[in-house]
């Protein structure tokens, strides 16, 4: 009599945990199955919101690697950096800045901006690198990383600006050392921003705003330690216009620790 109670115990027990496993593995693909109906029936909203998303991220990238900001107007119209660039043969003043002089302060080249013709005369060693010419066909072609060349009717450079990837980009080197595909938000820990303004014959532009420089401007040339230069040398960067100096975009690994030497 006894075994009665206990059989209809035991079974109740086992159909009691059939009908929960049968109700969560019910679950299980109930919500499996929804995410995949919801891929495969996409609305004409979130079709729509999709597109807008890539959009966004395209009109992102093109600001990032392409807009000055109006920055020329103090590296070219101030500092009139152009100058130093072109050289006194190209009507600028100076020596002039060659491709090789351009990579060993840092800066970096898109070889995805150059020709597949270009490209062959490179690897075949068939361009001058010691010419600054070849930088103004480089600038022209918009193959340096994070520095717009602005020419005019007669192709001579009457101005130049710089874009956020000139700090926060790098390449990957894989045309040659300092010449590859672009790699967005990579710190460009190369740059040498100490050389690079120490090039144009007035730095009054810096004077102007940095107690530092003015009593001894000529001072910043290069530095073997690494240092910020907005927070060193540009003490009153609130008075520059945006995108003069910027080194806070908050992406991984963006934060760029530029070089200037004091001598």
């Amino acid at each position: 009599m006894r075994s009665k109670p206990i059989v209809f115990l035991v079974a109740s027990l086992l159909v009691g945990l059939a009908l929960l496993v049968g109700f969560r593995f019910g679950n299980d693909e109930q919500g499996k199955a929804q995410p995949m109906a919801s891929k495969g029936k996409s609305s004409e909203n979130d079709r729509m919101i999709a597109a807008h998303a890539q959009q966004m991220l395209e009109e992102g990238k093109r600001i990032f690697r392409f807009d000055t900001f109006g920055s020329e107007a103090f590296w070219g119209d101030a500092l009139q950096l152009h100058k130093a660039i072109a050289g006194e043969k190209n009507g600028g003043g100076g020596g002039g800045v060659s491709p090789k002089t351009a990579l060993s302060v840092g800066l970096k080249g898109d070889v995805d901006a150059l020709p597949k013709d270009l490209q062959d005369q490179l690897k075949g060693g068939k361009v001058n690198l010691d010419d600054p010419a070849t930088t103004l066909a480089l600038l022209k072609l918009n193959s340096v990383v994070g520095v717009k060349g602005i020419f005019d009717n007669k192709g001579n450079l009457k101005s130049m600006g710089i874009q956020c990837a000139l700090c926060h980009s790098s390449v990957d080197n894989s045309f040659a050392p300092g010449i590859g595909k672009r790699l967005d938000g990579w710190a460009n820990r190369d740059l040498n921003v100490g050389v690079i303004v120490s090039l144009p014959p007035s730095h009054k532009p810096f004077t102007d705003l940095s107690p530092f420089l003015h009593r001894n401007p000529r001072k910043v040339v290069s530095m073997k330690r690494p240092l910020n230069m907005e927070k060193r040398f540009l003490p009153a960067r609130q008075s520059v216009q945006h995108a003069t100096f910027h080194h806070s975009l908050p992406s991984r690994g963006t934060t760029s620790t530029h070089r200037a030497r004091l001598v």
